[in-house]
């Protein structure tokens, strides 16, 4: 995909990669990532849409932690909203960076998978990249208004249990995601350009684990 062409704003791209191979990768902790193992002081529940009350978050030990000992992720549904969005997210001013998580998609029915978000204003009005083992691809989204639009999408095929690093890296209205290092996506919008928050994102249904969360400002 690299030097491939953009469109104007609003760009919506639909790619075909195969990711054959990807079910099992091994990860390493990040040097200096938040592992989830000290306090998560200025962490917030929150949803996007849907009816009910916001989903259980937390950390819990887990042998198979990328930076051991613990992992963090959603713990209790509390609702039964197929289109309602999870969100566990901190404030910040980050416009220009890049961010990055190990995501390993447990459980769901109607849902799997997740992923990280970045300039988030709030809980309607976001960007997000997630990874999905019951549709096989991975998107990207931006959420404005509570309203979610796809930018890009690609094929990928995932198994429930297995880690998989998601990144986006994001500058003006540029972004490009990928997955375990091989960039999948690249997307055009400016719906948000101002600095905002960060965090994870699943949806209805969807319990996932979350560790070594990395977020940077371009530098």
């Amino acid at each position: 995909m690299k030097g491939s062409p953009f469109a104007t704003l609003a760009f919506t791209a639909t790619l075909t990669f195969l990711a054959a191979g990807c079910t099992s990768t091994v990860l390493a902790p990040t040097p200096g990532a938040e592992g989830f193992d000290q306090s998560l002081t200025g962490w917030r529940t929150d949803s996007t849409g849907g009816s009910g009350p916001s989903a259980t978050w937390g950390t819990r030990p887990d042998a198979q932690a990328i930076s051991a000992p613990n992992v963090v992720g959603m713990q209790a549904v509390n609702h039964a909203d197929d289109d309602r969005f999870n969100l566990f997210w901190t404030t910040g001013s980050v416009a220009d960076g890049h961010v990055a998580v190990a995501v390993r998609a447990d459980a769901g029915v109607v849902d799997q998978g997740g992923g990280p978000m970045w300039r988030v204003q709030d809980a309607n009005n976001y960007y997000l990249c997630r990874l999905n083992p019951l549709e096989s691809n991975f998107r990207v989204y931006v959420v404005r208004g509570g309203v979610r639009r796809q930018l890009a999408t690609a094929k990928f095929e995932a198994k429930a249990g297995a880690w998989h690093r998601l990144a986006a890296t994001f500058v003006g209205d540029r972004i490009t995601c990928s997955v375990d290092g091989r960039v999948l996506l690249e997307a055009q919008d400016a719906t948000i350009l101002q600095g905002g928050g960060h965090g994870l994102w699943t949806k209805a249904d969807a319990l996932t684990s979350f560790d070594d969360f990395v977020i940077k400002a371009k530098s």
